[in-house]
C-alpha cells in the first residue's frame, strides 16, 4: 500500500494510493478488494467474450509481479507504469523477466521486446518510471506502453479513446462505464466484468477538494467505483460503444483515507481507514504519445547508444558514462533534451533522434 499524508488544523488525513491492483504486486495470498456496497464482479457476459484476446497479466516470476493489461497495438500492449517500476524510491523488477499472458485462451505467453538481448528498456514508453506516492501524488501518470517481442495482439488491439474525464463521467452516468480485469481474489486467474459503475467523485461525495489538493495533474484524473481487487492495476475501464468497446482510461489503484485524533503531535484516536474511490488515468493523458511507440524505430545496437550518450553530454543533458546500454539516466536525458526542443517527451532511444543529434 502506497502511503501520503496531509493535514489539517484537526485531524492528520493519511491518504493511500493502494494500487488495488497494486498492493498487489505480487502472487502471493489474494489483497483486499476494492469493493463499494455490494460486490458487483462477474464473468464476462456472452456480447463481451471477445475481451478475452484482448485483456491479459503482465507477469514477472522474479519478483512474483502481476497486473493486468491490455492490447492497444499488434505488438503493444497496455498497463499501470508501478507494475513496471515500482513507485519512488522502490527498485523495479527486472524487464526482461516480463511475460504477457491470457489465461483461458489458447494464445500462448509473450515476452517483451528486447528480452533475448537484456535491452527492453528503450520499448518501454511511461508516463512515469518511479510515480511519487506523496501529495502531489503522480497517479495521472501511472500509465505506460510496451512493445512485445512478436505481435501477439494481431487484430485484438482495444481503440483508444479520446474522452476527457468529464465526458468519461457523463458515460457513466448513461450507464456506459465499466471494467474488465484480472482479480488475485476472484476466481483462479478467470476475469472478472465490474457492472456499468460511477465516475466522478467517490463515496463520500468528495472530488474537487481531494483531487485537487492531493494530485498532480488532477485534470486527467478519474475516481471511480467499479469494484476491483489485486492485480487489476493497469486494466481499462472500458465504454460501450456501436462499434464496441473502447478504453476511456486505465485503472491504477485504490484512494483510501483515515484519520487520526491530535493532541499536539500526540496520537489520542486512530480512524479505521476506508476507501473512498478507485482511481484511474484518463486516456486523455496518453493516447496522443501512443502513436509514437507505435510507429518508432527504437535504437537496439550498443554503438548507437553510445553515439547517443556522446551527443546529449555534448549539450550537458547526460552526465553517465556512454556505456551504450539504455538506463535510467539516459531516458531522464532524451526527456530534457525533448521538453528543451519543444517535443513530445517520450524517453525513447529512438533512430529520428539520434539522426536530428547528429
Amino acid at each position: 500500500m502506497f502511503r501520503v499524508a496531509s493535514q489539517s488544523r484537526k485531524w492528520l488525513r493519511i491518504l493511500a494510493l493502494a494500487a488495488g491492483a497494486a498492493a498487489a504486486l505480487a502472487l502471493g495470498p489474494p489483497a483486499d478488494a476494492a469493493v463499494f456496497g455490494i460486490d458487483s464482479r462477474t464473468k464476462l457476459p456472452k456480447r463481451l467474450e471477445p475481451l478475452r484476446n484482448s485483456i491479459g497479466l503482465i507477469y514477472n516470476e522474479r519478483s512474483r509481479t502481476v497486473c493486468s493489461a491490455f492490447c492497444v497495438a499488434d505488438d503493444v500492449v497496455g498497463t499501470a507504469s508501478h507494475c513496471l517500476f515500482r513507485t519512488k524510491g522502490e527498485v523495479p523488477p527486472p524487464p526482461e523477466k516480463f511475460f504477457f499472458a491470457r489465461p483461458g485462451t489458447r494464445h500462448p505467453s509473450v515476452r517483451f521486446a528486447g528480452a533475448a538481448s537484456n535491452s527492453t528498456g528503450q520499448h518501454i514508453l511511461a508516463g512515469s518510471t518511479g510515480i511519487s506516492t506523496k501529495p502531489p501524488i503522480e497517479a495521472s501518470r501511472d500509465w505506460a506502453f510496451v512493445r512485445l517481442q512478436s505481435p501477439a495482439c494481431r487484430g485484438h488491439a482495444l481503440i483508444i479513446s479520446t474522452l476527457t474525464p468529464p465526458q468519461i463521467e457523463a458515460e457513466a452516468e448513461a450507464g456506459r462505464l465499466y471494467q474488465a480485469a484480472f482479480h488475485r481474489d476472484y476466481g483462479r486467474w478467470t476475469m472478472a466484468y465490474s457492472e456499468p459503475c460511477s465516475a466522478g467523485q467517490g463515496v463520500d461525495g468528495s472530488r474537487a477538494q481531494v483531487t485537487e489538493r492531493d494530485f498532480a495533474d488532477p485534470l486527467n484524473l478519474v475516481l471511480h467505483l467499479c469494484d476491483t481487487g489485486g492485480a487489476s492495476s493497469g486494466s481499462p475501464l472500458l465504454i460501450d460503444t456501436p462499434s464496441g468497446p473502447r478504453v476511456a482510461a486505465i485503472n491504477v489503484g485504490t484512494f483510501v483515507q483515515s484519520r487520526v485524533v491530535l493532541q499536539g503531535s500526540e496520537v489520542l484516536h486512530r480512524i479505521p481507514a476506508s476507501p473512498v474511490a478507485n482511481t484511474a488515468v484518463s486516456a486523455a493523458a496518453f493516447v496522443s504519445k501512443l502513436d509514437l511507440l507505435r510507429g518508432a524505430a527504437v535504437l537496439t545496437s550498443g554503438a548507437e547508444l553510445t553515439a547517443l550518450q556522446r551527443h546529449l553530454a555534448a549539450l550537458s543533458l547526460f552526465d553517465g558514462k556512454a556505456t551504450g546500454r539504455f538506463d535510467k539516466t539516459l531516458r531522464s536525458a532524451i526527456e530534457s533534451y525533448e521538453g528543451a526542443a519543444g517535443m513530445a517527451i517520450t524517453g525513447l532511444p529512438t533512430r529520428s533522434l539520434l539522426e536530428a543529434l547528429q
